[in-house]
């Protein structure tokens, strides 16, 4: 019965050939959600940093701090949640860290008004977060085929921005119309709310079969797949398209992957370039998002227009967002990327050099944000897309913990800090031009390393694997290109 069952496998190819059907779209909308909750929950940074002010013995040390709170979270989860996303499957881990995200902001929303345990809890929840941020891309990947691949993790990016959307949104009519006692607390609350969603994800999301296969667990392997495709089959309506075997796939599955392989040559030299183009990205996404309500409120405008303008920039983001979504994989990655993050190089340096006006300044940095944001589909594809099954977890999650080690803690302090401390000066909108022009300079850097990166447009994750790891795989099943 085991050798019948390890003769049925073949996971990879299964899944490759399957028709998109309702399916694959409810995993895709599941996994977005999880991604909105996500995006909502840092987004309340902002809103929140608003109103800090008012809270009893805040500083501009205090403020930044908590600007930088959860992300310090976010990366020490991750450090733990990579293996254990590689021994025990995103899916465990994904139910576990979901809890504590979204738990939290319950819990955070009764606190007494005390600076250190806001920061404390923010980072605990961070924990949370760190386990669930970079689940949806890989978890997604090894579902949808490699034709519409791209788009589909490109289409969960759309909620991201959506979260991000909601945050200055409930900030825009929350913050005006309640004391700054309360109001933190109501946009807490709000986000504790994607609770009652909970047993959805439970139920429907399964555990990926590529994985399990890879550890050996076929007999579980197989059920799921034998789930998925009655599932499809019923909704495709028709016999599913004949099984063909890949060779590469074949073969890479025969050998075990150690994790040393991801600290050898053949990994990193596309590793640090991701590593330096995923810091450049989010460096220009933290300082837009996270500032952007104090920002707008810098220059002259009250707090009711900076979250206004605040949700338009997140609103607006759809529109790029989606017109990556649709090229993805017509234009493929590497030519978005670039065209992206020279956009928001130069655009930086325009701000800092030229800023006659408030609503030139609100302009720009508004396409500087959209510019840099774009990318945020595009480089979670790249490291979910480049690193082999077995150890895809921790290949992501590091690549995470780098890029938000320096944009979403190291650069984001910095840039924050000059900009609150400007503010506290004769010549307040100093602290801006200086941290866009620091973005600038991490963008055009950010710009070359995307010229390192594999190009992995349409192909399949173990072809992928194959091409990186082509020699030594023929080494070890005695196979041959």
């Amino acid at each position: 019965m085991v050798e019948s069952t390890k003769e049925m496998i073949h996971s990879a190819e299964r899944l490759e050939r399957l028709p998109i059907v309702r399916w694959h779209r409810l995993i895709a909308l599941l996994v977005g959600l999880i991604y909105m909750y996500e995006s909502l929950d840092l987004g309340i940074t902002g809103t929140v940093t608003v109103v800090l002010g008012k809270f009893p013995g805040h500083t501009t040390f205090f403020i930044a701090l908590f600007g930088v709170s959860i992300t310090i979270g976010i990366i020490i989860g991750m450090v733990f949640a990579g293996p254990l996303t590689d021994k025990y499957g995103k899916r465990r881990v994904l139910l576990v860290g979901l809890l504590i995200l979204i738990g939290l902001s319950g819990i955070i929303a009764i606190i007494p008004a005390n600076f250190e345990l806001l920061v404390i809890l923010r980072v605990i929840q961070g924990l949370g977060a760190g386990a669930v941020y970079a689940f949806p891309y890989p978890y997604l990947a090894e579902f949808i085929p490699r034709q519409r691949r791209g788009y589909y993790l490109a289409f969960i990016d759309l909620f991201f921005v959506f979260g991000y959307f909601l945050a200055p949104l409930i900030g825009l009519f929350v913050v005006p119309n309640l004391s700054a006692s309360i109001s933190w607390r109501v946009v807490f609350a709000l986000g504790f709310i994607p609770i009652i969603f909970y047993p959805l994800y439970y139920k429907y999301l399964p555990q990926s079969p590529r994985w399990l296969e890879r550890k050996g667990r076929m007999e579980e392997a197989e059920e799921i797949l034998s789930k998925i495709e009655e599932t499809v089959q019923k909704q495709y309506g028709k016999e599913l398209p004949a099984l063909k075997i890949n060779k590469n796939a074949e073969r890479v599955e025969k050998i075990k992957f150690s994790y040393k392989e991801l600290f050898s040559r053949k990994y990193l030299k596309y590793s640090v370039p991701l590593w330096i183009y995923t810091s450049a990205m989010l460096s220009g996404f933290y300082l837009s998002n996270i500032y952007g309500p104090e920002i707008f409120r810098t220059i002259g405008y009250s707090s009711t227009i900076a979250f206004l303008l605040a949700t338009i920039m997140n609103g607006v983001m759809l529109g790029p967002k989606a017109a990556v979504m649709f090229l993805v994989d017509k234009i493929g990655r590497k030519k978005i990327a670039l065209f992206l993050m020279f956009g928001a190089f130069m655009l930086s340096m325009i701000l800092y050099a030229y800023h006659f006006s408030t609503i030139f300044i609100v302009i720009v940095v508004m396409f500087i944000f959209w510019s840099a944001n774009s990318n945020s589909p595009l480089w979670r594809m790249f490291s979910s897309e480049t690193y082999p099954t077995p150890a895809r977890g921790v290949g992501v999650y590091m690549n995470e913990i780098i890029g938000r080690l320096w944009s979403g803690v190291i650069f984001t302090f910095i840039a924050g800090y000059i900009i609150l401390q400007a503010t506290l000066s004769i010549s307040k909108t100093a602290g801006i031009y200086e941290a866009y022009l620091m973005l600038g300079i991490v963008s055009i850097i950010g710009f070359m390393a995307v010229f390192f990166l594999k190009e992995t447009t349409k192909m399949t994750l173990e072809d992928i694997e194959y091409e990186i790891r082509g020699a030594e795989v023929d080494n070890s099943t005695g196979g041959g290109r």
